[in-house]
């Protein structure tokens, strides 16, 4: 047993030698006399390459592997390249391919001038053909793909741009009892108003009670009606503040109705910070926090990207249910919906900021007056836009009618009406129903998976019943003749 315990140790320090040998004789650690890359910095060729590149601003560190960086990455984490060339980039998120943006120009091109002052060197006539780049945790990593035409080779570059640190540049206590102003203009469409009245006070205002509601109406045979909703929906609640204010004009402007809100006699008394509202929009309440956080009076305004509902009447017979009420179709799902990202007419701002602005033009077309508005913000150098998605903030699916052919939103409005119907898987199985008979209802659901086994368990059960029912009719009969024969 003592010899045995003795083999152990000396086993243990011969395999810790022949790693140590294999280790060195396979040039994992630097050795003298290796060359350039050796490590040897009395060598010529390395103190020369390492001033050439300390001049250049790069640093190839040669302990790195060649595929650095190497992120950690599983399945789905979305570290995929983002392809690009001169002008155009691809990407699997969003969009097919679209031009590069004037940040993406200006984030790019650094890359490729240090790519390509570092390439001079060993080219001159060397020129960006393509490349690509991505995000990671802790930097911007670049592929980029130079051609010399004159020698005919072809180099590739990898850059790393190291994020710094972290800094916290400021830090503002909001005040979540400011009172938000939800400003809204209308003319017909009562049931939707209805729909929306009825959506605040049972969901919103019971739960953040900083609100009031300025309504600018449209003169047209619907005012009275309108106007009674208003009362009637409105007068359960005595504390809240709400204005319904008439036009006398008939020819309906948005841009004009929000303005003539938005400067109304009692703005003081109505409150300060102002949200741009439709109908056609419903919130959760705690939209109302971040309308107060993100915005500053003087410095931020806040933009928030929509959640826009598809048809329910599309998308929820493929699941096999019947259409909720509308405050169950509230939720930020791959199938019900998209994020609006064309559309910038929800809006928070302070009064005075809307003012600095220049605020909405008079455009009596479609849309328009929100796009204004918001390009008007961005000239503004005192003042940051803030464009976020905001998970609380939904636009119904109504019908929409493009038919004035010779306006200038005509073709917007054509984009607008055709990405709101449905996904593009929805509507390529609508298509699959409407030319090929296929009937789809629930083929989203996973009932589809599953549903075949309903009548076979069903089957199943009943012949059981039939078998367990038969041979209780036999043991009793056999019970029955043998109590006779004993007889």
């Amino acid at each position: 047993m003592l010899a045995r315990m003795k083999k152990g140790p000396c086993c243990g320090v011969v395999l810790a030698a022949c790693f140590c040998f294999l280790y060195v004789a396979t040039g994992t650690w630097p050795l003298s006399g290796g060359g350039p890359w050796s490590g040897d910095p009395t060598s010529t060729s390395f103190t020369d390459q390492q001033q050439q590149q300390e001049d250049l601003g790069y640093t190839d560190d040669s302990s790195l592997p060649l595929n650095y960086p190497h992120p950690t990455e599983t399945l789905n984490d979305g570290l995929s390249f983002r392809y690009f060339d001169t002008e155009v980039t691809f990407q699997t998120e969003g969009v097919a391919g679209r031009l590069l943006t004037q940040h993406e120009h200006a984030l790019l091109t650094s890359a490729k001038e240090a790519a390509k002052h570092y390439l001079t060197q060993l080219h001159p006539n060397t020129a960006f053909v393509s490349g690509r780049y991505r995000w990671l945790p802790d930097g911007v990593e670049y592929d980029l793909i130079y051609k010399d035409e004159a020698s005919d080779v072809t180099s590739r570059v990898t850059l790393f741009q190291k994020l710094e640190a972290t800094k916290v540049l400021r830090s503002i206590t909001v005040d979540q009892k400011t009172v938000v102003n939800m400003v809204v203009t209308l003319k017909g469409r009562v049931a939707k108003y209805a729909t929306f009245l009825d959506h605040l006070v049972k969901n919103v205002l019971p739960y953040d009670h900083n609100l009031s509601l300025t309504v600018v109406y449209f003169s047209d045979d619907f005012l009275d009606e309108a106007r009674e909703v208003t009362s009637s929906r409105l007068s359960s609640l005595p504390n809240f503040k709400w204005s319904f204010i008439p036009l006398e004009e008939r020819n309906f402007s948005r841009g004009r109705g929000l303005h003539i809100g938005a400067q109304q006699k009692d703005s003081k008394y109505m409150g300060e910070l102002l949200f741009f509202c439709d109908v056609d929009v419903l919130m959760h309440s705690d939209f109302f926090s971040r309308c107060r956080s993100n915005t500053k009076k003087g410095h931020q305004v806040y933009y928030p990207v929509v959640f826009s509902l598809y048809n329910p009447k599309l998308v929820y017979p493929l699941f096999d249910k019947k259409v909720p009420p509308v405050n169950e179709q509230l939720a930020v799902d791959e199938q019900s919906g998209f994020w609006r990202t064309f559309g910038f007419g929800m809006a928070c701002m302070f009064r005075d900021d809307y003012h600095v602005s220049g605020g909405f033009p008079d455009i009596r077309t479609w849309g328009g007056e929100d796009v204004a508005l918001y390009q008007q913000f961005l000239k503004l150098t005192n003042i940051k836009v803030i464009r976020a998605p905001d998970p609380s903030l939904f636009h119904l699916y109504h019908h929409k009618d493009c038919m004035d052919t010779g306006s200038s939103s005509y073709v917007a409005c054509l984009k607008s009406k055709a990405v709101t119907e449905g996904s593009q898987l929805q509507l390529g199985l609508s298509l699959l129903k409407l030319h090929q008979g296929t009937d789809l209802e629930g083929v989203l659901s996973k009932r589809f998976y599953y549903f075949w086994l309903v009548p076979y368990l069903g089957l199943l059960l009943a012949v059981s019943l039939l078998t367990n029912l038969t041979q209780a009719v036999l043991l009793l009969l056999n019970r029955r003749v043998r109590y006779f024969r004993t007889v």
